[in-house]
């Protein structure tokens, strides 16, 4: 199958998704979408957020790249409120020159945070910029090795019962190192007014532990195959786990190999989470898509 084709499964499968594995329902009222992953990598090209999908189509966010631009040679991404000032950002404002916050995974995004990363339409959210060479201190969304998964904690505002109700969100999307590029991954808002929500709360990985990071394992999909290429060296049990967006555990498989495959031909058709844990709490999570 054709990445394109793959993209539009994940589209069609992924679109709205509940939380994984643990999100008490009772408590939170999280609508969570899953969109095909969009990469802006041409000079104005935009990405507009209708983030809690109202009929009338209202943009409450738009994302803007920047690449090499032909008068000053900068390139950079940026996000801005529409419309008016009705929708914020989370972050802190320097003279006339607003920045964002990076958020991580489960950081709070509340009525009690600084919501000064955008200044309306006119005054843009400097994700990450450079001009001429030069780049600004201030860009919490620079770094030598790009920015994966950094979250920006949103506000807006829904009409109901012709009240302007405030509603929190937020967004993931990665930032490539040279700054020429910004991709958008998925995003989730609270739907109860006034209610605080974490950044990727309502996400399959949201309530996954946290060991993550620094387990040199790769994980990933090669067309309806599930291939694990585990460290040099590793010992101990290793076990794969298959779920779906609501939670349900589909498969569990050992992974007895360091060079590991499995077929997903026997799998439901759709996207899932497929979860790899190691034998010292180690924990990685990717996205599949099943399709026939």
């Amino acid at each position: 199958m054709d990445k394109e084709t793959l993209q539009k499964l994940v589209f069609r499968y992924g679109s709205v998704a509940t939380a994984l594995l643990g999100l008490d329902k009772a408590q939170a009222q999280v609508v969570y979408t899953d969109v095909n992953d969009t990469t802006l990598a041409t000079n104005n090209a935009l990405y507009e957020l209708n983030i809690d999908g109202d009929t009338a189509g209202v943009v409450d966010f738009r994302i803007i790249q920047y690449v090499d631009t032909t008068q000053y040679n900068a390139s950079g991404s940026f996000i801005q409120s529409r419309p008016g000032e009705a929708s914020q950002v989370m972050g802190l404002n320097y003279g006339s020159y607003h920045y964002p916050f990076k958020l991580n995974i489960r950081d709070e995004i509340a009525a009690d945070t600084n919501f000064k990363g955008t200044g309306g339409p006119s005054d843009l959210g400097q994700l990450a910029f450079t001009i001429n060479d030069t780049t600004y201190p201030n860009d919490k969304f620079r770094d030598s090795a790009g920015v994966q998964d950094g979250y920006l904690g949103l506000r807006f505002t829904v009409s109901q019962n012709d009240t302007n109700r405030v509603h929190y969100g937020w967004l993931r999307v990665d930032v490539a190192a040279d700054l020429k590029s910004i991709t958008i991954k998925d995003f989730a808002y609270e739907g109860r007014p006034g209610e605080p929500i974490r950044a990727g709360e309502g996400a399959p990985f949201f309530d996954l532990p946290e060991k993550e990071a620094d387990w040199p394992v790769k994980f990933y999909q090669a067309g309806r195959t599930l291939r694990v290429e585990l460290p040099e060296g590793a010992k101990g049990r290793h076990t794969l786990s298959l779920y779906d967006l609501g939670g349900r555990a589909l498969r569990t498989y050992a992974v007895e190999e360091a060079q590991w495959e499995q077929s997903m031909a026997h799998l439901p058709q759709g996207v899932m989470v497929a979860r790899l844990e190691g034998p010292q709490g180690q924990v990685k999570s990717i996205k599949v898509v099943n399709y026939r």
